[in-house]
């Protein structure tokens, strides 16, 4: 009776290995989904809280439904809002699967900028 037992202890084991070593051998499925834009979620969430506010100033959140339009309606330079573009653009692509090439193009290029612009400033 011990030796059955333990046969099929062994057989069940034996099965129980050979199963869990398909199972990871099958190919890793990669994301496809885009996750969400949280600079776009933050924009609305804000939006809503800061409209009831009554500041006395013109409130930027009035009517904003993401990131972009929150920030031309920003107060600040041009070049400022378009490095806040630039950004958000970057950030945009590196949270979808589907463009990790294109992020890597420019996150690649804004890296080189920044090199750049950081060896013409050194004495």
């Amino acid at each position: 009776m011990k030796t059955i037992s333990a046969a099929l202890f062994f057989c069940f084991t034996g099965l129980s290995l050979l199963s869990t070593a398909q199972n990871s051998k099958d190919p890793i499925k990669k994301d496809t989904i885009k996750q969400m834009n949280l600079l776009d979620e933050q924009t609305k969430i804000l939006g809503s809280v800061f409209a009831t506010l009554e500041t006395g100033n013109e409130n930027p959140f009035t009517g904003t439904t993401n990131y972009l339009e929150l920030i031309e309606k920003m107060n600040g330079t041009e070049e400022e809002k378009q490095f806040l573009r630039d950004q958000y653009q970057l950030y945009d692509l590196g949270i979808d699967p589907k463009k990790k090439e294109e992020f890597k193009i420019m996150f690649n290029k804004k890296l080189k900028d920044a090199m750049d612009k950081g060896m013409l400033k050194q004495p």
